[in-house]
């Protein structure tokens, strides 16, 4: 295995951009241009019944952009109803009574609502577009042309820092180490559990329904076969981390199993 190829920083395992800085900055640009897009219908229809659309869009950024974004944005869904949407239109002095219950009332919906935000669901979509990374990493290994062990190595490398493992390891159907990260984790024992399916249950455990918190991957070693076409071309051995083993994580490392089979198999077709 080469060195060089353990050297080489994977795309997927660079650190990403912080999305609530983004959010922080879009939610506040999106309730002023949501107050100027309601400007037609400021006639028509009160402020309070306008102010629905500026605590629809308070939610959908606390929800994906977390609490700080969703605060952000319902001070600036009020400010801008208030300028837009209120007599005096473009001011923000009120002459109604009624506006400002409809000022004070959206202010704190959209702050209730922001202080709501669900971290669990950011975490989701963090955990979610990481595994999608890695998979995408995987398949761009599969399309090159370079030597095997090479290709291994990034995509575990990019796996490590991905999923709940600590160390993972290919070898052929021989047991022999094609490659490993951390490099000298090719050397140790060949771990005694086997796990498999999607989920990476022990041979003959019943299913089970894991969350986002499930228990971790075994920090003593388990393998998984790597097969295509009905045929075992070598082992995933793979050491948990200690934390949580979700079923997305589970489900994201079984699917690179079957993408690291097909790598090998590329390489090293099965014997007819």
């Amino acid at each position: 295995m080469s060195a060089t190829a353990d050297s080489r920083v994977p795309e997927v395992a660079r650190e990403e951009p912080d999305d609530h800085v983004a959010f922080l900055g879009a939610g506040p640009l999106l309730a002023v241009a949501l107050g100027f897009a309601l400007i037609p219908f400021r006639e028509s229809t009160s402020a309070a019944n306008l102010g629905f659309a500026f605590v629809i869009l308070t939610i959908v950024i606390s929800a994906f952009g977390g609490r700080a974004a969703g605060i952000a944005t319902a001070l600036a869904s009020a400010l801008s109803m208030d300028f837009f949407l209120t007599k005096p239109y473009l001011s923000l002095r009120m002459d109604d009574n009624h506006d400002l219950v409809a000022f004070v009332g959206l202010a704190m919906c959209g702050l209730v609502a922001a202080a709501l935000g669900s971290p669990q669901r950011i975490a989701a979509l963090r955990e979610a577009r990481r595994h999608a990374g890695l998979v995408h990493s995987a398949l761009v290994e599969l399309e090159g042309a370079g030597p095997l062990e090479a290709e291994l190595a990034r995509v575990l490398e990019a796996a490590r820092h991905v999923l709940p493992v600590r160390a993972l390891v290919v070898r052929d159907a021989h047991d022999q180490c094609l490659a490993a990260s951390p490099h000298q984790q090719g050397l140790v024992a060949l771990p005694d559990l086997i796990v498999e399916g999607d989920l990476l249950l022990a041979r003959g455990s019943p299913p089970v329904g894991l969350g986002r918190r499930g228990p971790p991957l075994p920090a003593q070693g388990a393998r998984v076969a790597l097969m295509t076409g009905n045929r075992r071309l070598g082992w995933l051995d793979l050491w948990g981390d200690g934390a949580a083993a979700g079923a997305d994580s589970r489900r994201a490392l079984a699917d690179l199993a079957r993408l690291l089979a097909m790598m090998v198999a590329r390489h090293r077709p099965p014997a007819s």
